[in-house]
């Protein structure tokens, strides 16, 4: 009705849109780019929906891709339709923190610093760099495809402290979520979890990936552990928790997230015993299977691209030394 977004905080205005529409079909029609901003849980449904209405040379952005968004997304539509040049990028984390307020009003908290992304395949960065620079000027692009889209965010923070958060979600209690449900105990198993990725990465002969190095890059803030960092971040704070206990804290970052994490692990024969703890009470609390329902290195073809990258780095195929039958055959 308005014709556009009112924005408060970082940036201040009314911002006009060309065209505000629940049809698939004219939102993409002519569009260069696409950013396609929702919950990772929504990708393949959205990838589904805009499949027929694409056109050669189109760029789609995630925002963000989670863990393997833009092979999902790319498999997906090529499921429908085989095109050419269409061209598939994901950022690590939104570009901005920000809140609904009302209906078309937004609070935006912060524009992130710098934000790294990728495209995949990645043959196809330079390009889609050069496209959509001027959009987001504060996009790093990362000739990693695994870089950015194991270096997944969300689901490092978001299960554990929810789950260690449970009761107060579940009876509605007002508290901050970062400032006050990332405690000095909790925080340390979101060490854990870091730890754990970072022995994926060592056996992917990846960069290493450190939480307090990605704050001081996003958030211009420098500290030495993950709990000092939560609490130094002036976005984080007046954030508060879910006010209901099944949210996508869980749906999301769960399955799109730690899930295809566990998968790629499990396929390297990578020890993830606090990953997979915290995968195994989401399910139980939410009473649902993310394991079965997420994404995996097998489901979204990835078993191949893993071993191609694993011998470009001079290391042994999985595949050609047995490989872990459960991921080969599941």
């Amino acid at each position: 009705e308005q014709g556009g977004i009112q924005a408060e905080g970082a940036l201040n205005g009314f911002f006009p849109l060309d065209c505000i529409t629940q049809d698939i079909r004219l939102a993409v029609k002519g569009a260069e780019v696409i950013l396609i901003v929702v919950p990772a849980f929504a990708h393949r449904q959205v990838a589904q929906s805009i499949a027929p209405y694409l056109r050669e040379g189109q760029i789609i952005i995630l925002n963000p891709g989670r863990t393997f968004g833009a092979v999902e997304v790319l498999k997906t539509i090529e499921e429908t339709r085989h095109i050419r040049s269409l061209f598939v990028g994901e950022v690590q984390t939104l570009p901005f923190t920000a809140r609904e307020l009302e209906k078309h009003k937004v609070q935006i908290i912060k524009i992130k610093d710098s934000v790294n992304f990728s495209v995949y395949p990645i043959k196809h960065l330079n390009h889609v760099y050069d496209m959509i620079k001027g959009i987001y000027p504060q996009l790093n692009p990362i000739y990693n495809y695994l870089e950015v889209t194991l270096n997944n965010i969300g689901m490092i923070l978001h299960p554990a402290l929810s789950l260690f958060n449970a009761s107060a979600i579940e009876f509605a209690r007002q508290f901050e979520f970062y400032r006050e449900g990332a405690t000095p105990q909790v925080c340390k198993v979101l060490e854990n979890i870091q730890f754990e990725l970072n022995e994926i990465f060592k056996t992917l002969g990846i960069k290493q990936f450190r939480f307090n190095d990605w704050v001081e890059q996003v958030y211009g803030v420098i500290n030495r552990s993950i709990y000092s960092a939560i609490h130094e971040i002036k976005a984080y704070r007046d954030l508060y928790a879910p006010e209901k206990l099944i949210n996508r804290y869980f749906t999301e970052d769960v399955p799109t997230g730690l899930v295809p994490i566990s998968s790629l692990a499990t396929f390297l024969n990578v020890q993830t015993p606090t990953i997979d703890s915290i995968i195994h009470l989401s399910n139980i609390l939410c009473g649902c299977n993310f394991s079965e329902k997420g994404r995996t290195i097998k489901k979204l073809g990835l078993v191949k691209f893993i071993s191609q990258h694993l011998i470009h780095q001079g290391q042994r195929d999985p595949v050609l030394a047995g490989g872990n039958s459960k991921v080969l055959n599941e």
